[in-house]
């Protein structure tokens, strides 16, 4: 019985489309309300801040415009660190996950019903530091120990946004690695 357990979960991750890794990440979800289901599009916590501007012009004198490049790099810099003072950061509690640019699973609060939305906000300790908001939907969720574990799958996620995502994904296993090799 035992043995038939672990092939059908052999079986089960050898079908998955991306690779997956365990961390401890900041993380709120929410269920998305049936009236929000049309509104609902990932997206970065920069996306709100940040408006159309025009291209900066080439300058002819090359410290001037290397000047000018260094001036918008701090800007790009504050624009960042001011996006982490608004209250969605404040919302986003560690939890251990396991991750993959297709889904993840994760701890909550409440048993939420398979097949319900829910909204993700996700911040990866990548450079630059973003959260990200992606929706989905349960496919699986258990009661555990004292919380439950939850199964989503991402079913509207930006294809920028998932490679924030693989990206995240390669440099954990990648310091698994480091961290196993030097035991």
């Amino acid at each position: 019985m035992e043995r038939d357990i672990e092939e059908e979960e052999a079986k089960y991750r050898s079908l998955r489309e991306y690779s997956r890794v365990d961390g401890h990440l900041p993380i709120h979800i929410s269920v998305v309300p049936e009236e929000r289901h049309a509104l609902a599009w990932s997206r970065t916590s920069l996306e709100a801040a940040l408006t159309e501007h025009q291209e900066m012009p080439e300058h002819a004198d090359r410290v001037i415009a290397e000047c000018l490049n260094i001036i918008n790099s701090k800007l790009d810099t504050i624009i960042r660190m001011l996006a982490f003072q608004n209250k969605d950061y404040c919302s986003l509690q560690l939890e251990e996950v396991n991750i993959s640019a297709g889904g993840l699973s994760v701890a909550t609060g409440e048993l939420i019903e398979c097949g319900t939305l829910v909204e993700i906000q996700l911040m990866l300790p990548t450079a630059p530091y973003l959260i990200l908001y992606i929706y989905g939907n349960v496919v699986r969720s258990e009661p555990e120990s004292e919380r439950n574990r939850t199964w989503v799958y991402f079913t509207l996620i930006d294809e920028d946004i998932r490679e924030h995502i693989v990206k995240y994904v390669f440099e954990r296993q990648r310091e698994i690695l480091r961290k196993k090799r030097n035991l």
